[in-house]
């Protein structure tokens, strides 16, 4: 499992293409809002006041960062489902690799590191401190084409109190998930998907830590072309926001997938909790000690001395 170090606190900015953001997002929200008498929510530096407060703090995520309950699975496609049957559950969840290579979307907005919010007219987008990556939401414009990326092409807009959020174009390597199954035995694996426990007695709301589940449940497979993803995101109080994701591809399911609704929970500047913090901090990957092999499902180690040295190279 690839381990992450070297934090160094920064202060996430405005995107420096703002004005070129504001310029093509008015124009094209305008061009298509013959009905209302003027741009759609998110396209000017005036609506910065006007959406939910997404933008205060940093928010985080607490429970599973897979889909963890096999009663949301849905009927597969024959394909598919010969796929599943000869399935040979995995320790880990594949991206565990050498070199921190991200897991792209959805599942590194839910590794638990903060995620900030920032906007600029016509684009919100999303620092995921875990990967130390940014999600880019252009809003009120057509989706278009693009080349794939680890976290789509994505396009926005406000559906009353609701961000609605639909991504295509994605690369095929990202962490997949058909649904969940059996899995290991807990003595086969190391994955866990609640990582903690965090202080959640010290959280607002409180509440006890999810029940730990194996990552092996996790079924890990290949996405269609045409396989695209559609967010919905709200406040439900003012200190929790609500992601409801439901992922569309017709090689792998006979409807649509729709996953356990994850909830952030928002912490301020100057009220950090332990170690979790309500700015948000660049996470810088220097060493992985430990790496897994999807292919050979099995973890390999680096000779210590060598990972002394590089430590000392980098000063840790």
């Amino acid at each position: 499992m690839s381990v992450r170090t070297g934090s160094v606190t920064t202060v996430t900015l405005l995107l420096s293409g703002m004005a070129f953001w504001s310029g093509a997002a008015s124009g094209q929200a305008a061009a298509g809002s013959s009905q209302n008498a003027g741009p759609a929510l998110g396209s000017t530096w005036a609506d910065a006041g006007k959406m939910p407060d997404l933008f205060s703090g940093t928010w985080w995520n607490f429970s599973s960062f897979v889909e963890d309950n096999a009663k949301l699975n849905v009927p597969y496609t024959a394909k598919a489902q010969r796929y599943v049957a000869a399935y040979k559950p995995k320790r880990d969840i594949p991206y565990a690799q050498d070199g921190c290579k991200t897991p792209g979307f959805p599942i590194a907005m839910r590794l638990g590191g903060a995620l900030q919010f920032t906007y600029a007219p016509g684009l919100i987008s999303i620092y995921m401190q875990s990967v130390s990556n940014t999600r880019f939401i252009r809003m009120n414009q057509k989706q278009g084409k693009t080349t794939p990326r680890y976290y789509g092409n994505s396009v926005g807009h406000w559906e009353g109190d609701t961000l609605v959020v639909e991504s295509e174009d994605f690369l095929d390597d990202i962490a997949f998930q058909y649904g969940v199954g059996k899995g290991l035995a807990p003595e086969t694996t190391v994955g866990t998907a609640n990582l903690g426990p965090p202080p959640f007695g010290a959280l607002p709301g409180g509440g006890a830590p999810p029940a730990p589940m194996s990552l092996s449940a996790a079924i890990w497979g290949p996405h269609g072309a045409g396989m695209h993803m559609v967010e919905r995101m709200r406040l439900i109080d003012p200190e929790t926001l609500e992601s409801q994701l439901t992922v569309y591809d017709d090689t792998v399911w006979k409807k649509p997938y729709v996953m356990s609704p994850r909830h952030y929970v928002r912490i301020r500047p100057g009220h950090d909790i332990g170690q979790f913090r309500g700015d948000p901090e660049e996470n810088i990957c220097t060493v992985s000690i430990t790496n897994f092999d999807p292919e050979t499902n099995t973890y390999v180690d680096k000779d210590p001395e060598e990972m002394v040295k590089m430590l000392d190279r980098h000063g840790k």
